[in-house]
């Protein structure tokens, strides 16, 4: 089953986490406008989808989401979400960091910097929608993933460039 998500993430409908999970659990992608970047396009696939087996090398290699080059569209595994204690909050961390790659130009291969730019990014549209269990989420893993601690003065490069 394809789920046109664009209802539920953009109009920003309160679903509890359980009524969210169950969306995931009957659904085998999940497609919608992300709302941090007009005409971007997210897809979130699932096992079940004749498109995983075809994507999940790529997840394997970029993690748990990556931007199509010229296609206006990210893909992210939601096979991390069916298990997420805090799906809702781990997919709009996964959506905002895709979408900084986009804002910033991060075009081929991405090195450490670009990954760390991506998550400061992320901070940013994510406070300034309200996702402040997004955020939680990103400064609970921010030390491990790039080996230092977050600092707000690492933000202000990248809002000039956003």
């Amino acid at each position: 089953m394809i789920l046109n998500f664009k209802v539920f993430i953009n109009m920003k409908v309160i679903l509890t986490e359980s009524q969210y999970k169950n969306l995931i659990k009957e659904s085998t992608q999940l497609e919608y406008t992300t709302e941090f970047l007009d005409d971007v396009t997210v897809v979130v696939v699932f096992e079940e989808d004749p498109l995983y087996g075809q994507v999940k090398e790529y997840f394997d290699e970029y993690g748990f989401g990556f931007m199509v080059p010229g296609k206006n569209l990210i893909i992210i595994d939601g096979e991390i979400l069916a298990d997420s204690p805090d799906a809702k909050s781990s997919l709009k961390f996964i959506e905002a960091h895709e979408v900084t790659h986009v804002l910033l130009g991060h075009d081929g291969p991405r090195d450490a910097k670009d990954e760390l730019e991506a998550d400061l990014g992320a901070y940013i549209l994510l406070q300034d929608k309200g996702y402040y269990e997004s955020v939680r989420i990103l400064l609970d893993h921010f030390l491990e993933r790039h080996g230092v601690e977050f600092d707000e003065s690492m933000l202000d490069d990248i809002k000039e460039r956003m």
